[in-house]
């Protein structure tokens, strides 16, 4: 038996034995169970996606299409960066799009499960930059919404029920969205 992150089977003596992964390791793929690669491929609507990931997952592949698309159980999430982007540079799992701000540049990377993202700030200049830290990223969300707890971590909800929750991210630290956007300033 298989699954995202599980292998039982049979020993040679008659018992089963289990194998639990941390991380997804396969995605079923119109049926059947395929190894999760999260190196990214152009789509042929122009935007970026991992080739088999445990959710559909769509990075932009420049212009002023949403930043980051996640869709899983007929839910979707997206995270969307306040102006036009650049065409990525495509390395294995990551796309950097270079100098969204002058010596900024923009990374996100496919996940087994999701995604992260970091700001690449590359002098001083930049870090100073008025831009930056009020920069807001938005959150769209169809059938789930999202909203931020007392504690201040995030909160995808459904029909009243929690889906998924995550704690502030701050973009410059590397800390990343795993799984919900939402609206934060990059300086955070």
């Amino acid at each position: 038996m298989r699954g995202e992150s599980r292998d039982v089977f049979a020993t040679p003596e008659g018992n089963l034995e289990a194998r639990e992964y941390l991380r997804p390791v396969r995605a079923r793929v119109k049926g059947a169970w395929q190894f999760v690669d999260t190196d990214l491929a152009r789509s042929a609507h122009g935007g970026v996606a991992p080739r088999v990931a445990t959710v559909e997952l769509a990075f932009c592949g420049g212009g002023d299409t949403p930043l980051v698309r996640m869709l899983k159980a007929a839910r979707e999430l997206a995270l969307l960066w306040p102006q036009k982007l650049p065409a990525p540079v495509l390395e294995g799992p990551r796309a950097t799009c270079r100098e969204v701000l002058p010596d900024v540049d923009l990374r996100v990377e496919a996940q087994e499960d999701g995604f992260t993202q970091l700001l690449v700030v590359k002098s001083a200049e930049a870090a100073a930059h008025e831009k930056l830290s009020d920069l807001l990223l938005k959150p769209a969300a169809d059938g789930l919404d999202v909203r931020e707890t007392l504690g201040g971590s995030l909160e995808a909800v459904d029909k009243g029920a929690p889906r998924r929750s995550q704690r502030r991210p701050d973009l410059r630290a590397g800390q990343g969205w795993a799984d919900i956007p939402t609206e934060v300033p990059a300086g955070n």
